[in-house]
């Protein structure tokens, strides 16, 4: 298949046959219903502690923090293979961004307090949006006031991904009301046992959350990036969040075209397998073309940010465009395999509903776009 020959190194080409080996023997096809609860289960925290053992989940943290080094070049190629592969541990997503985020701007205390477990197995989450602020990250009213020698953290966060599994939460938080939109805000990292989680029934295929934090404990050293200084540590995070939401859509994406080839190489009509129409050839070469470009895309942003380069402007372009894709894709599939695209019975429509998601959550295609122009000066 063309959209898969791609130039990978040895030891790149084979991570990928590691992972899907795994994959395929943790988490076969004909038991990944069973599995899911018939896709109703994101995050199985056993499977997810079996995958911990390979070493993988350490990608990214330093070897002194338990972690495995790698990069995240190394992540994308992960996360996009355990899409395809439709593996329930939806919490490595929410940990993996939020661990950047200790692993750049935490105190050596911090890193030690948090980042071995996160190799181990540990859950992580991150709350931003609150049911006002909507995409304005940085219009926060979740506030830290001092209190003595610490602080209390009071406020409400909405659609918080994989609280319900996490040991740790990082809270974006207002800690200086009288400073300007982008500034005053910090970053608290809090144990999850001191907040209430309520979860929320949505469509997609991660858990999401309603957390509370009513009178939240905290000290100084809980805070990631310092006082007043979290808006560059959030936003580097979500410049990450958008680079890895991109690869998860491209393994989706890949896997609903996979599905559906196989379908029209093996359904007859008129006499012929359908694949023969040119309209439905016209059509998948389109969309193979897209997922190659989209697969690319991703795995450039990631090693600028390999690089230290924030890449605004190519981040949200990777999460538009291999979000946009996948979807493309799935609805394609959808089509084209007609009524079975849309019986419970077929896979294709768990892709629809899962990659629909994708361009809102991590910043609607909207707000990538309104980046993408932003960095381009049309704002000025």
């Amino acid at each position: 298949m063309a959209a898969l020959r791609e130039r990978l190194t040895p030891e790149q080409t084979d991570f990928v046959k590691a992972v899907d080996a795994f994959c395929e023997r943790e988490c076969p096809p004909h038991k990944l219903r069973e599995m899911t609860a018939g896709g109703t289960v994101a995050h199985d925290d056993t499977l997810y502690r079996r995958l911990a053992t390979t070493g993988w989940l350490g990608l990214t943290i330093p070897e002194e923090y338990g972690g495995s080094g790698g990069e995240l070049s190394d992540v994308a190629l992960l996360t996009e293979r355990l899409s395809y592969h439709r593996l329930p541990v939806t919490g490595y997503l929410t940990t993996v961004i939020t661990a950047q985020a200790l692993i750049r701007f935490g105190t050596e205390e911090q890193k030690q307090r948090v980042l071995p477990g996160v190799a181990q197995g540990d859950v992580l989450s991150i709350a931003i949006t609150e049911p006002d602020t909507g995409s304005d990250a940085a219009a926060v009213r979740t506030h830290a006031r001092r209190d003595g020698d610490g602080w209390r953290i009071n406020g409400e966060k909405i659609y918080t991904s994989n609280a319900n599994h996490a040991r740790w939460v990082l809270v974006v938080t207002r800690t200086n009301p009288d400073a300007s939109k982008h500034r005053g805000i910090s970053l608290f990292l809090v144990p999850m046992d001191r907040v209430d989680v309520t979860k929320l029934d949505m469509l997609g295929h991660i858990d999401t959350t309603i957390t509370r934090y009513a009178d939240v404990r905290a000290t100084d050293a809980d805070i990631v990036g310092g006082i007043d200084a979290g808006w560059q540590a959030l936003v580097q995070g979500l410049n990450s969040e958008r680079m890895i939401i991109g690869a998860e859509a491209v393994g989706v994406g890949q896997r609903a075209f996979d599905d559906v080839l196989r379908y029209v190489k093996d359904r007859h009509q008129f006499g012929q397998p359908i694949g023969r129409f040119q309209a439905l050839q016209h059509g998948l070469a389109e969309t193979a073309t897209k997922l190659l470009a989209a697969r690319l895309l991703v795995r450039h942003v990631a090693e600028l940010l390999d690089e230290g380069d924030p890449a605004p402007a190519e981040a949200s372009m990777a999460k538009l465009f291999a979000t946009e894709t996948a979807k493309e894709a799935a609805l394609q599939g959808m089509q084209f395999m007609g009524g079975m695209g849309y019986s419970m019975e077929s896979d294709m429509q768990s892709y629809v509903r899962d990659t629909l998601v994708m361009t809102i959550f991590g910043g609607t295609s909207q707000i990538q776009k309104n980046i993408i122009a932003g960095q381009l000066g049309l704002n000025d």
